[in-house]
C-alpha cells in the first residue's frame, strides 16, 4: 500500500547556472570564406534567372567556409515539363562550370519546381 503513496517532498535542487551561448569569433579567413559562399549563391541565382526565366525562392543550406563542397543552394524555378526542365538544367550546369566564381566555390544545386 505504501508503494502508491507519494514519498516525502525533497528540497528543490539549487538553480543551475544559466546557460549561455559561447561562440568564438570567426577568423578573417573564415569570414572571407562565408562571404565567398554568399556571393556564389547570388551568382548562381542570377544564372538560374537567365536560364529558367525567373526564380521565386532561393535558400542556402549547410554553408561551409572551406572544403570541397561549400554549401547547398535550393532554388524554386518554373516547371513546364520534364524534358524542358532537364534541358534548362543542363544549360544551367554548363553555365556554372564556365563561371569563374562558381567553378571555384563548389556548391550543390537543388532546382525544385515553383509551387506558386
Amino acid at each position: 500500500m505504501s508503494a502508491f503513496l507519494p514519498g516525502a517532498p525533497h528540497a528543490a535542487p539549487s538553480d543551475p547556472e544559466r546557460s549561455s551561448l559561447r561562440q568564438r569569433p570567426l577568423s578573417p579567413a573564415e569570414r572571407r570564406g562565408r562571404w565567398e559562399v554568399r556571393a556564389a549563391q547570388w551568382r548562381a541565382r542570377a544564372i538560374a534567372e537567365r536560364v529558367f526565366g525567373h526564380v521565386t525562392d532561393t535558400s542556402l543550406l549547410g554553408m561551409r567556409p572551406d572544403g570541397p563542397l561549400r554549401g547547398l543552394v535550393r532554388m524554386s524555378v518554373p516547371f513546364l515539363g520534364l524534358p524542358d526542365h532537364l534541358a534548362k538544367q543542363e544549360r544551367f550546369l554548363a553555365a556554372v562550370r564556365d563561371d569563374p566564381v562558381l567553378s571555384r566555390v563548389r556548391l550543390v544545386y537543388v532546382l525544385g519546381p515553383d509551387t506558386a
